[in-house]
């Protein structure tokens, strides 16, 4: 009779191999994103005076776990501002340098912007209905650091929440609905 031993590598990646495969599949067995929907993030900021830098600034999207779905805005200086990209803290943690390159757009002055999310991940493809985290991150040179990260239930009913906050990020407003 042949005994078999696993040692404890063998044991965690059967188990965590085992574990992923089931959350693969409850997540590809919920209900697809609603026919027709987006979710319009608007945000403003402010700022100004003497030696003000625009900030670097990233809008996405994380799934429940707080993984990166999609890139909705990135505002950076490309060249020798990349050393200063970890000043997005989540976002760099999360993303990819090299994607990052390809992503980003020079940074903006003061005021307001919107970008739309289609239900798509950053892969292009179609994500399912449920619990996301909308993320708004936002860093100055010589100035604060800033993280908006609001938990939102995406079905198939439409809402819109608005958002005021106190440092530089001064609103964030969300507004899931039927593209008109």
């Amino acid at each position: 009779m042949l005994k078999r031993y696993y040692s404890r590598r063998s044991f965690f990646r059967r188990v965590l191999g085992g574990a992923l495969a089931l959350g693969l599949a409850r997540a590809q067995a919920g209900k697809p994103w609603p026919q027709g929907f987006v979710l319009q993030v608007a945000f403003a900021y402010e700022g100004g005076g003497f030696r003000y830098r625009a900030p670097y600034v990233a809008a996405y999207v994380e799934d429940e776990r707080g993984n990166l779905v999609k890139t909705l805005a990135l505002f950076l200086m490309p060249g020798k501002g990349e050393r200063w990209w970890d000043a997005l803290r989540r976002y760099y943690l999360l993303g990819d340098v090299a994607a990052m390159r390809t992503l980003s757009g020079p940074t903006r002055p003061p005021g307001r912007y919107a970008v739309a999310w289609d239900g798509t991940d950053d892969r292009g493809r179609k994500v399912t209905q449920g619990v996301y985290h909308v993320c708004v991150e936002y860093a100055r040179e010589h100035g604060p650091y800033e993280l908006f990260r609001e938990k939102v239930e995406l079905l198939d009913k439409p809402f819109q929440k608005a958002y005021t906050l106190k440092g530089e990020l001064k609103e964030v407003v969300l507004d899931y609905r039927k593209k008109a």
